[in-house]
């Protein structure tokens, strides 16, 4: 057996199966994860940090063979993609979108397909891409203040310890490089304290060419190091007036309070809060720091800023995630680079994951791009109530235990389990709009 040789020893043989069914239920193989740590010398096979309970990552069509064939090898049925997937599909082999993205319509899957590999992206989280065609810009705005020089609480390839500067660098590289397998607007990358404004455009080139000259632009841009302050009130102004009348979706690299305090924090709120069609100008914060004092005004304002969505690094996300929807949900980097991405576009889902709701059984396959049968939606939806008996209920800032934690721990959704595996959308479900108002008041 695989578990009995040595890791070293597992290095450049044959790959075992790489799904398994563990009591009716396919999950990645312990086996194959095994063989595959051993191929990357020691970096984990996978990024879900609950692989054991975690619900299979397809990302692309290899992918879903092997798990067709796991399942018929277990006397199942294969597994059939999600109707959305494969619509998404069709769109993206259509000539003039393939273009879009620098590729000839026969060969955009499988390229993509790499790409989301690497990543472990799901496969039908490809459809929640595509809405950035209707973007006229997306803008990435990068804190440059001197307190991003700090360390941050995030780790390098090579598990160095990296600064908040270097954090921000690599997370927008690796969420361009997504981008650049999909069709996107012109891409403009800013900083609050200095001129420079990068415009990355495809024009025409393959995936692999935009990247590479993104890159070399981006890194000669990082290699001054930040200082200054953080006028990010001053430059959200600028951004809301230059973009008026366009539709542009903007991002926040950012480690701390703004300039003018809480003063500045109320603007902002407010300015996003009354900006024109929200849902054609969505905001994400990304923070960028282990300090979560610093950054909580971003947190709060996403609660209220309607197609708002705040971002922390992979691991804060990842725990973030499996507090409020279980260890069943495949939480990888991959899903987080595309959460970092479009949250903002998508409140009823993937910025919705934080109101410890669980997903309706269309919503979760939709999401991870197959079709699950009813026994998979089950071992979702019951580590999602563990998840919930295991909430912490944390303190406010009185001493007293916070009311929306207490209500996400408390509500009893195991009733409703059959509401969840017919409806379409959580929020068509009476007693899920029964808890978002008790959320809200």
């Amino acid at each position: 057996m695989a578990s009995m040789i040595p890791a070293s020893q597992l290095r450049n043989t044959t790959a075992p199966k790489k799904y398994t069914k563990v009591n009716g239920i396919t999950k990645l193989n312990p086996a194959w994860k095994r063989w595959k740590d051993a191929q990357q010398d020691g970096q984990p096979g996978t990024t879900a940090l609950y692989p054991k309970q975690a619900l299979p990552v397809v990302t692309n069509m290899e992918d879903h063979k092997k798990l067709c064939e796991a399942s018929v090898a277990a006397g199942g049925e294969e597994i059939p993609l999600a109707e959305a997937t494969v619509a998404t599909m069709e769109i993206m082999q259509e000539p003039e979108i393939a273009l879009e993205a620098g590729m000839a319509a026969d060969e955009v899957i499988d390229e993509l397909g790499k790409v989301l590999n690497k990543y472990e992206v799901p496969m039908g989280l490809m459809n929640k891409l595509m809405v950035l065609t209707e973007y006229d810009l997306l803008e990435f705005t990068v804190d440059d203040s001197g307190s991003m020089n700090n360390t941050s609480d995030t780790v390098d390839a090579h598990r160095h310890p990296q600064t908040r500067w270097q954090e921000a660098q690599s997370r927008l590289k690796a969420m361009l490089e997504i981008l650049a397998y999909v069709p996107f607007p012109q891409i403009h990358v800013c900083f609050l304290n200095r001129s420079d404004r990068l415009v990355l455009q495809r024009n025409g080139r393959s995936p692999e060419a935009f990247m590479a000259d993104a890159y070399q632009q981006i890194d000669q841009a990082f290699r001054r190091p930040p200082s200054g302050t953080t006028p990010v009130l001053e430059r959200m102004h600028e951004s809301l007036a230059r973009g008026e009348g366009r539709n542009v979706s903007r991002y926040l690299f950012c480690d701390g309070q703004p300039n003018g305090g809480n003063h500045a924090k109320a603007e902002i709120v407010r300015m996003l809060m009354n900006r024109p069609n929200p849902q054609g100008n969505p905001m994400t914060f990304l923070s960028c720091t282990g300090d979560d004092d610093q950054v909580e005004w971003m947190k709060d304002a996403e609660e209220i800023i309607s197609y708002c969505a705040e971002c922390d690094d992979f691991n804060d996300e990842a725990d973030e995630v499996h507090r409020d929807q279980g260890t069943a949900l495949p939480f990888t980097v991959g899903f987080y680079l595309i959460c970092s991405l479009v949250a903002a576009m998508n409140p009823d889902d993937l910025d919705a994951m934080d109101e410890s709701v669980p997903f309706t059984k269309s919503t979760l396959d939709n999401l991870l791009g197959i079709e699950h049968d009813e026994r998979t939606y089950r071992h979702y939806f019951d580590c999602f109530l563990a998840a919930q008996r295991k909430r912490t209920v944390d303190r406010d800032d009185w001493g007293r235990p916070k009311r929306t934690d207490q209500l996400k721990k408390s509500f009893n959704w195991k009733p409703l389990y059959q509401d969840f595996l017919q409806a379409p959308l959580a929020n068509q479900i009476p007693a899920v709009q029964n808890f978002k108002m008790q959320l809200a008041q």
